[in-house]
């Protein structure tokens, strides 16, 4: 080609310049990768010019703590975290009272599942005095779940996470939770209530046996449960489970030997759990059993609490409903009310039942049944409702149980150790 008189470094250097190409940088890869669609918003942030890659629990550790960026763009980097770590699109957050939701879809490998990530709820701890109290939250909570390695009907977390100094503890994606169940009656039968409560009483079962006297926050919302019809659509028609329950969100659990913490859910808590004094060790085996006295109540009366109204149309409290529902008396006035108005239950529940879930709602917590002879109940009740679907389900229950061993799980194991130590630290 030519040139003219111009040499070729001379034609090239009068060339337009192309913009340098922006990139992102990928903290589990440790390099720096282009942006598809680079975001004004977040690189406006003061973020590290380089944050180092953590092992083990992964993220970064930097020296501006997570809950000191601004809300949205807080929330778009842990999206952006997640993401990079699981391959997977993130959706969230959905905020409770003490956590925060992240979902997480289904990746590119075969099998994947979608996930759900939970961490203490910022706004609530997130503070240089209140973080130590949000990493205790979680540390808690994965010690007591990772007790219960050995049981089918709870639901495990499978990694833990930091972004930025801040825990998210990684388990399955269920298919619902109880509440989902119980407000839409016609999805299940008296044979699915009565099995999905057997579930329910052997996880707290076997958490007595690993030392956990109690869940201390029992509710439909706290129970998950997988569609097995869906899952396996040939299982239809099959005398069996048609929905496996997982117990969850053990973070309460003990709270009140352990934390110095009473109370849990007010719909669900026992009379003891509304008093601020140390309690004796002994009692907390009973808030279960209200608790369950409770569940099974809006099980059968598709929703209805025993107080007269139903749950989810009250609690959790907004503005929308009427203020009384806030109150702590007025649960407590119930919950030790020891002559309460069951009838709507001896309509809906057969004789034996009923008169187990009575006792189990008793004010006196010495008054109340074991799980064992609640359990035994409800067999008795299966068998009575539907001889041939409880003996199948007693079958699928016991094959279950039996692939679950003792044993501990290295790699979580390793992950919680790391989390105790970074507690350490940072205490």
């Amino acid at each position: 080609m030519d040139y003219g008189s111009r040499s070729l470094s001379q034609f090239l250097r009068r060339l337009p310049r192309r913009r340098p190409r922006q990139c992102v940088w990928f903290p589990e890869t440790g390099r720096r990768s282009p942006a598809t669609r680079p975001s004004p918003r977040v690189h406006s942030v003061s973020m590290p010019s380089r944050p180092m890659p953590r092992p083990g629990l992964g993220g970064v550790m930097t020296s501006q703590p997570l809950y000191e960026f601004d809300e949205k763009v807080r929330a778009r980097l842990i999206r952006l975290e997640l993401e990079n770590r699981y391959t997977a699109r993130v959706t969230g957050p959905c905020r409770g009272a003490f956590g925060e939701i992240y979902r997480i879809g289904k990746g590119p490998l075969r099998g994947q599942r979608e996930l759900v990530a939970k961490c203490p709820r910022i706004s609530r701890f997130g503070s240089r005095e209140k973080a130590a109290a949000g990493l205790e939250e979680v540390l808690h909570e994965a010690e007591k779940t990772y007790r219960l390695l050995a049981s089918p009907w709870v639901n495990r977390f499978i990694d833990i996470h930091l972004i930025y100094g801040w825990p998210f503890l990684i388990s399955r994606c269920c298919d619902g939770t109880l509440g989902d169940l119980i407000a839409n009656p016609l999805v299940w039968s008296e044979v699915d209530q009565l099995a999905s409560l057997i579930q329910i009483v052997r996880a707290l079962r076997l958490a007595a046996l690993r030392g956990i006297s109690a869940h201390q926050d029992l509710k439909p919302q706290n129970v998950f449960f997988d569609d097995i019809h869906r899952k396996y659509p040939a299982a239809v028609g099959v005398s069996g489970l048609h929905f496996q329950m997982r117990v969850g969100d053990f973070g309460n659990a003990d709270a009140f030997q352990e934390l110095g913490r009473n109370s849990g859910s007010r719909p669900y808590m026992a009379p003891e759990q509304f008093q601020s004094d140390t309690l004796n060790p002994s009692v907390g085996r009973a808030f279960d059993i209200f608790a369950l006295g409770v569940i099974g109540h809006e099980c059968f009366c598709d929703g209805y609490h025993p107080i007269g109204t139903v749950t989810s149309d009250v609690w959790p409290w907004t503005d929308a409903v009427p203020r009384k529902w806030d109150r702590a008396r007025v649960w407590r006035k119930w919950a030790e009310n020891p002559k309460k108005d069951l009838s709507m239950l001896g309509e809906h529940c057969p004789e034996p039942l009923f008169s187990a879930l009575s006792k189990a709602l008793s004010a006196d917590p010495e008054r109340r049944p074991s799980l064992e002879e609640l359990e035994d109940c409800l067999w008795k009740t299966l068998h009575d409702v539907h001889d041939k679907a409880a003996s199948g389900i007693r079958s699928q229950i016991e094959n279950q149980e039996s692939h679950f061993t003792d044993d501990d799980w290295p790699f979580f194991k390793d992950r919680l150790s790391e989390l105790r130590t970074f507690y350490a630290r940072r205490g």
